[in-house]
């Protein structure tokens, strides 16, 4: 079966620097918060290692194509990525806070990336803000979707304030062309996500991560009840596979395609309904052909 991967993260040592340049990186904050959540260790490789380490990490598991996500303003290194195959594929983000964001955004749009992934939580915006509407107009000109993390999030110095899902709304009914994904189903959010399920027609959703997100809920609760409950809001074609892979020596988190993939079997989905959210659904979002 077709493996489209719609989440995933580059990253290399030389964009840790810029990030800390940029953004006050407090790395340290990053492996103690690791190290609390029980999350594994990573090392730091440049890009030619780690471009080299992904190429082995798709041979090995089948990937026919994967989305990776950036967390730098720098694109320098994704638009290199995406030029070297095209089972490489690139988003870019942005700050809408920050000066000059709206070119910064339309200049990798124009160098060919593919989508824009929103971090409010990190940021601190809120993406109803009519500061944010820029992002929005030029998602609807290049025909590009918009993924946006909501809710919880590993980062230090996060702020929930600016994590509720809900916040989506407005924009989704004030852009009904541009395509939005929730990740993580919300991580957190679901029962908000879930109403925008009802709302929005435009709105998609994430299953990337391991979801450690349930273990904070204050009720008892699975993933494949989690998947069971957006099936029935959202359906089979508005779900997009990913597994959230970023670091090293981990690698390919092949682990959670495995699980994901016993739900849905599972839960009876059939195989055509199974090939659009585990590829079928990005790469139409994206116009991109298998």
């Amino acid at each position: 079966m077709r493996i489209v991967d719609a989440h995933l993260h580059l990253v290399t040592s030389e964009m840790v620097e810029e990030m800390r340049k940029d953004r006050g990186l407090r790395e340290k904050e990053i492996r103690e918060a690791r190290k609390r959540l029980r999350l594994p260790e990573f090392e730091l490789f440049d890009f030619h290692t780690t471009v080299k380490k992904w190429v082995s990490e798709f041979e090995r598991y089948h990937i026919q194509k994967g989305i990776f996500l950036p967390f730098s303003h720098n694109l320098k290194e994704m638009l290199t990525l995406i030029k070297l195959s095209d089972r490489f594929i690139g988003f870019t983000t942005v700050d809408p806070t920050r000066e000059g964001a709206s070119e910064l955004l339309e200049k990798g749009l124009k160098a060919g990336l593919k989508g824009i992934k929103l971090y409010p939580v990190n940021r601190f915006f809120h993406v109803n803000d009519p500061g944010a509407d820029r992002v929005y107009e030029l998602a609807e000109k290049y025909k590009v979707p918009v993924m946006i993390h909501f809710g919880l999030n590993i980062g230090p110095g996060s702020n929930l304030l600016y994590g509720n899902p809900l916040d989506l709304h407005p924009v989704a009914l004030k852009y009904p062309q541009v395509n939005f994904i929730i990740a993580h189903f919300g991580c957190g959010f679901a029962r908000e996500a879930l109403f925008l399920a009802y709302q929005c027609a435009n709105i998609y959703y994430g299953t990337s991560s391991s979801n450690a997100w349930i273990n904070y809920l204050p009720y008892k609760t699975t993933l494949k009840d989690i998947f069971e409950r957006f099936l029935e809001a959202a359906g089979p074609e508005r779900l997009i596979f990913g597994t959230d892979s970023s670091y090293f020596p981990r690698g390919y988190r092949y682990n959670i395609f495995q699980e994901q993939k016993g739900i849905l079997d599972e839960l009876g989905v059939g195989e055509k309904e199974q090939e659009r959210i585990l590829g079928g659904n990005i790469l139409r979002l994206l116009s991109v052909r298998p």
